[in-house]
């Protein structure tokens, strides 16, 4: 086994010695929360602000630094293959978060404080918006900090499997159809319109994500990705994986709209919704 530690060290990757995994600040964006987390045992690391994930063959190379690379493991599918067989731990939210109170910027994007109450929201001292994340059985195993005027937007919490969650899955009752996205606050948003709803928590899924949403109580699953080149590949890549066990339909999202947050008319969104196309 290679010996990560004093290669990440020589580059000089501040980083402890008497840790397999630990957080650092990431070296791809302007970060100020540790948010980049290393496993030298298992070889990868993962930006839970959304740089990427891999090995740590990908990471050094990324640095450009110029190692022998023996293969180059496609990003996130590495990190995320540990994590899926690993159980998700019950935490608690940050001390700092501050319930039933919000930042009034959110307020500003169409959300109220029903739909934010509703998805037990919070704030902390530095006004960020506090999403709790639940499993499927509503144990709180994370939570995820939408922040106003700092890079990047979102922070998750330490150590949270992302690719072993459904957002709001434990919130899903027998339905004709779940919309699933890619952030939170695009669950909250259709939420609010009565559309039920699941997000992914990024544009990739996984095998875990795949068995979730294909055992939830619904007849369909409508795609609600983000109009971008990442959404439309992982809705080309969902309905091939998942149509074979359920019924699979995808909206029509107008050019003119990134996500389907950004759709603040109610008839609108009904309309796009109620026009998606079966696969």
């Amino acid at each position: 086994m290679a010996d990560w530690t004093s290669t990440l060290l020589n580059i000089g990757i501040n980083i402890p010695l008497d840790k397999d995994e630990f957080s650092i600040l990431c070296p791809f964006h302007d970060d100020t929360r540790s948010s980049c987390s290393i496993n030298v045992e298992k070889e990868a690391w993962i930006c839970f602000a959304g740089c990427g994930a891999g090995s740590l063959q990908t990471f050094i190379k990324r640095l450009g630094y110029d190692i022998d690379v023996e293969y180059d493991l496609n990003l996130f599918d590495e990190f995320y293959k540990v994590e899926e067989e690993t159980d998700l731990e019950e935490i608690s939210l940050p001390e700092t978060f501050i319930a039933d109170s919000y930042p009034n910027w959110i307020f500003d994007r169409g959300f109220d404080e029903e739909i934010l109450f509703r998805w037990g929201c919070g704030t902390n001292k530095y006004d960020d918006l506090i999403i709790p994340i639940y499993d499927k059985g509503s144990r709180l195993v994370g939570w995820v900090a939408r922040r106003m005027n700092a890079t990047p937007k979102y922070m998750y919490s330490y150590g949270l499997k992302k690719s072993a969650l459904l957002f709001g899955g434990n919130r899903i009752k027998k339905s004709d159809y779940v919309c699933v996205v890619e952030g939170t606050l695009d669950a909250m948003w259709l939420d609010k319109y009565g559309h039920s709803s699941v997000a992914l928590l990024g544009a990739h899924l996984s095998r875990k994500q795949e068995e979730l949403l294909v055992n939830l109580p619904t007849d369909e699953l409508v795609l609600c990705l983000d109009n971008d080149e990442t959404g439309k590949k992982a809705g080309n890549y969902a309905l091939t994986t998942l149509s074979s066990n359920v019924m699979v339909s995808v909206i029509d999202l107008p050019k003119q709209y990134k996500d389907v947050q950004e759709i603040k008319n109610k008839v609108t969104l009904n309309t796009i919704i109620n026009n998606r196309n079966f696969w």
